[in-house]
């Protein structure tokens, strides 16, 4: 072991040799000394902020609350999914939603696969459009259905309930039926052609009728083919029977 001042023209002044290992006695340059100084004011300002005094929540704890935030789906009402039902933008979207999250489980027209056929009139946890809103925000675990709302959020769930609401009563061939028949009322203009008019079995006009084929086409239960030819079976002036719709939509769905 050796020891020297000798003085290193890049390594600076040399103050000790050991087994040819050379330390030299440097200054540590003043950026970084403030960065650590800093790191150590910040580490005990986040250790009292978040652990001691609990002004801030912490990571984990913000992001639960933003989860049940998005999950909470806001103020939801049957009124406001109804207008939904009615709004081709927003169904359009919610067929997209559909497209990119649930035809694993209920096939790419909604006719049900490892999931119910959902263009019934049968549901499983209930068939009013707050029933259909809160199972997919809270999802069937025991089913195997995710929770969508924290995934999506509260606009899509929406979205995606008015497109689920839209092909009610379609009756695309598929699975069958499962759960209890739902008899409450419709949720806008052609998802529910049996109550169209409001009373169960009553005929109702031609023009509703054509309003029931329009919203199963704009939901994907029928392309233009399928349309046009429901709408010739249907074609005339005088009132048709509910079920006489929901057949000729369904008869047409695979067009």
């Amino acid at each position: 072991m050796a020891e020297t001042n000798r003085h290193d023209p890049i390594q600076g002044e040399i103050v000790h040799v050991y087994d040819g290992i050379e330390e030299a006695d440097n200054q540590l340059p003043l950026w970084w000394l403030w960065t650590f100084y800093l790191a150590i004011g910040f580490a005990v300002f986040y250790w009292i902020a978040y652990h001691e005094l609990d002004v801030m929540p912490l990571p984990m704890e913000a992001y639960a609350k933003e989860l049940q935030e998005r999950s909470a789906g806001g103020d939801v009402s049957e009124e406001l999914l109804t207008a939904l039902v009615a709004d081709p933008d927003a169904v359009g979207e919610g067929r997209t939603l559909f497209v990119s999250n649930c035809v694993v489980c209920h096939a790419d027209r909604a006719e049900g696969n490892i999931g119910p056929n959902l263009t019934d009139g049968y549901w499983i946890h209930g068939g009013s459009p707050l029933d259909i809103h809160r199972t997919i925000t809270e999802g069937v675990l025991d089913s195997g259905m995710p929770a969508w709302g924290a995934t999506l959020g509260a606009p899509a769930v929406q979205r995606l309930a008015a497109y689920v609401l839209s092909l009610r009563d379609t009756n695309i061939p598929g699975k069958e039926p499962q759960g209890d028949l739902w008899t409450g009322g419709g949720t806008g203009e052609g998802a529910d052609a049996a109550t169209l008019e409001g009373e169960g079995d009553e005929p109702i006009e031609p023009e509703h009728a054509e309003d029931a084929v329009d919203t199963a086409e704009g939901a994907g239960a029928l392309d233009e083919a399928g349309a046009e030819a429901a709408l010739d079976e249907l074609e005339g002036d005088e009132p048709i029977a509910p079920d006489d719709v929901a057949e000729a939509i369904g008869e047409n769905a695979e067009q």
